[in-house]
């Protein structure tokens, strides 16, 4: 191809139409850079920019969603143990409290053994006091009607005390 037949059909170049094409040419370049071209790139500036804080936002979320977790896990772990801590604790007091009780009820119920054969032994006694009173008024009854006569008191007293030993044997 020449350069005659790009311009001219006949074989003549028209210098003219060819300046007024570039003419024509360069003021649609201009319009659509001023128009078209530069709303167009400035839009696609937005664009790349919101993309980029966008991850940048996408990041830092992420970097702090992995911090919250982290932070959960280990509170977490704290109260895991603060759990068991709460529950052996909650043991130990319960095992203490259980061995006071025992321990209460062992001293209340020697004590009410102590105090029972203290009672058992009082009442043996007063028993015994009340037999020897009441032997000895037996024991001078009979005797009086065995030998129809009156004791003096010493002689009822060594009567009743050697019957009241004679008992104990």
């Amino acid at each position: 191809m020449t350069f005659q037949t790009l311009f001219a059909a006949s074989g003549h170049i028209y210098l003219g139409n060819t300046l007024w094409y570039l003419i024509v040419f360069a003021i649609l370049l201009a319009l659509v850079k001023h128009y078209a071209w530069g709303p167009v790139s400035d839009m696609m500036e937005k664009r790349r920019q919101k993309v980029i804080n966008d991850l940048d936002s996408a990041a830092s979320d992420r970097k702090k969603a992995e911090i919250l977790a982290n932070e959960r896990e280990a509170a977490l772990k704290n109260s895991r143990q603060e759990a068991t801590q709460i529950l052996s604790d909650a043991k130990a007091n319960a095992e203490k409290t259980s061995s006071k009780i025992v321990a209460d009820a062992n001293n209340d119920a020697a004590s009410i053994h102590d105090k029972a054969k203290a009672d058992a032994a009082q009442a043996k006694v007063d028993a015994l006091n009340e037999a020897r009173g009441q032997v000895a008024d037996i024991s001078v009854a009979i005797a009086e009607k065995v030998i129809a006569k009156n004791l003096s008191a010493a002689d009822q007293k060594d009567l009743v005390d050697q019957f009241i030993k004679g008992l104990n044997e």
